[in-house]
C-alpha cells in the first residue's frame, strides 16, 4: 500500500471512530423525563437499589403534629425530609402502614430529596376529611425540574398515585398540594438513584478510543 493511500486509509478510519463516539455521545444529549399515574409502571423504571417507605416505622402523630418525618436508605444511599409550612405533620396508622399528611388543611407537603442523588420519586395520595375518610378530589404534585402530575383521588379502590423518573439532574423537591377543604395523605414512598450520563459519555469515548486504536492497527 502506497503512503498515500495509508494517509487516505488512516484519516477514513479516524473519521470512522469519531463517528461511533458522536453516535454514543449523542445519547447523554438525548435526555429523558417520564411521569407516572400508575405505581406498577413506576416501579418497573426503578433501577436495583431504590428505597421504599410505607411509614409502618415512624412514631404515631394524630393527637399532636410533628414537624418533620425523614427517611435514609437504598443503594447509593438515598435520603428525604417531609414538612408542611406552618403547622407541621400527622402520621395515622392504617392496615400494615402509616399515612403522612398536613396538619391543617389547604398547606402543602413537601419532600425535600436532601442527598443530590434522587433521579426517580413516587407515592400513593389520596384526600380524606378530618376523620380519616377518603375524599374525591384532585391533588397536584410538582417536582423541582418543572413537572407536574395530577392525582384524582377516590373514595374507594386504589389510592391515587404520581411518580416521576429523570436523567436530565437529581431532583431536590416533591411539593404535593391537596384540594380546598380536605386532608392530603401520603404514603409508599419510593426514591431511587439512575447512572449519571456522564457513565454513557465515558462509554462512548472508550469504545471510540478502542475503535481508533483497531482500525490503525490494520492499516
Amino acid at each position: 500500500m502506497s503512503r498515500m493511500h495509508r494517509i487516505i486509509r488512516s484519516g477514513l478510519m479516524g473519521c470512522v471512530a469519531a463517528a461511533i463516539g458522536a453516535g454514543l455521545l449523542a445519547q447523554t444529549a438525548t435526555a429523558a423525563t417520564t411521569t407516572y399515574t400508575s405505581r406498577s409502571s413506576f416501579e418497573s423504571s426503578l433501577p436495583t437499589g431504590s428505597f421504599f417507605n410505607n411509614f409502618s416505622s415512624v412514631p404515631d402523630a394524630f393527637a399532636s403534629p410533628v414537624t418533620s418525618v425523614t427517611g435514609t436508605g437504598g443503594t447509593p444511599t438515598l435520603g428525604y425530609t417531609i414538612t408542611a409550612p406552618t403547622a407541621g405533620l400527622g402520621v395515622f396508622p392504617d392496615a400494615g402502614f402509616k399515612a403522612v399528611g398536613n396538619w391543617n388543611l389547604g398547606q402543602p407537603v413537601v419532600v425535600t430529596l436532601n442527598t443530590g442523588n434522587v433521579f426517580s420519586a413516587g407515592a400513593d395520595l389520596w384526600l380524606s376529611d378530618i376523620n380519616g375518610n377518603r375524599l374525591a378530589g384532585t391533588i397536584t404534585v410538582n417536582y423541582s425540574d418543572g413537572s407536574s402530575v395530577l392525582v384524582p383521588s377516590t373514595t374507594t379502590g386504589a389510592f391515587g398515585f404520581a411518580g416521576i423518573t429523570t436523567d436530565v439532574a437529581a431532583l431536590s423537591t416533591m411539593t404535593i398540594q391537596n384540594a380546598p377543604g380536605a386532608y392530603l395523605n401520603m404514603s409508599n414512598l419510593s426514591v431511587a438513584a439512575v447512572p449519571e450520563p456522564s457513565s454513557i459519555a465515558a462509554t462512548a469515548l472508550a469504545v471510540a478510543a478502542l475503535a481508533g486504536a483497531a482500525l490503525r492497527r490494520r492499516v
